[in-house]
């Protein structure tokens, strides 16, 4: 009996640490490749292993950790919301707006970073298990990264939020994706229950509302849910970010 818990317990050791090389793995990999994208250049095996040699992103682990409050956008200009008629577009510029607006599930839609907490991570579409289990993801049904409103990103608190129990109003979240780069001004944070969704809402100014569970430490399910709300104060883009990373190489 005692040698099948030590096998049993092995076992679960093994299972565990498969799980997290896997997750180390893929993070690193999809980092790299959203990298050498930013850059114009196309990710390869080679580029990779080097990358874990030594070549770290060391430009998003510079972002500011606070600031003095100033420069904060009080009228954002996106590009409107154009809904398409099937018979007006053109086939494949049609499959190419669905595509852009539905994100197929497990995608990979950008980098989120926060500095303050040592948090960089990659935000893929979704928020399954097997989603979050190997990154943060987007919550279906708030905006999408890079339109107008709300967009809504969860993550384990035993996983990739763990961090934000460390989190601080005025700390700066950037969220970068391949059409730029947007900084954010932590507001509040609130801790309410699990129908609770109002700070999922739509909003007027561009937020970002990250959702964990809660308490952190908890046993099981946890009863609460712990919300950080921020807002957009600055605007990256896509080429400036580009000229950046090239003078950092």
């Amino acid at each position: 009996m005692d040698n099948l818990l030590l096998i049993a317990g092995l076992l679960a050791l093994a299972f565990y640490g498969c799980a997290r090389l896997y997750t180390f793995t893929y993070q690193a990999f999809e980092a790299y490749s959203f990298d050498e994208q930013l850059a114009g250049k196309t990710p390869s095996v080679s580029g990779f292993v080097s990358h874990l040699a030594g070549r770290t992103n060391a430009l998003e682990q510079s972002a500011p950790k606070a600031d003095d409050g100033t420069g904060i956008l009080r009228n954002v200009v996106f590009a409107p919301v154009v809904i398409p008629d099937d018979k007006d577009w053109a086939p494949d510029r049609l499959r190419a707006f669905k595509a852009a607006k539905n994100p197929s599930p497990g995608s990979v839609l950008g980098r989120l970073a926060i500095p303050a907490v040592d948090l960089s991570v990659m935000l893929l579409q979704g928020t399954d298990n097997w989603t979050l289990n190997r990154a943060v993801g987007h919550i279906e049904g708030t905006a999408l990264p890079g339109h107008p409103g709300n967009i809504g990103i969860a993550g384990h608190r035993d996983g990739f939020f763990r961090p934000l129990k460390e989190i601080s109003t005025n700390a700066i979240v950037t969220l970068t994706t391949l059409k730029g780069r947007f900084f954010y001004r932590v507001r509040s944070i609130n801790i309410v229950k699990p129908n609770d969704v109002r700070l999922l809402a739509p909003t007027t100014r561009p937020t970002l509302t990250l959702v964990t569970c809660y308490p952190f430490h908890y046993v099981g399910d946890a009863p609460d849910r712990y919300v950080v709300t921020a807002e957009m104060y600055k605007i990256q883009g896509a080429a400036e970010i580009a000229a950046e990373r090239a003078r950092t190489r």
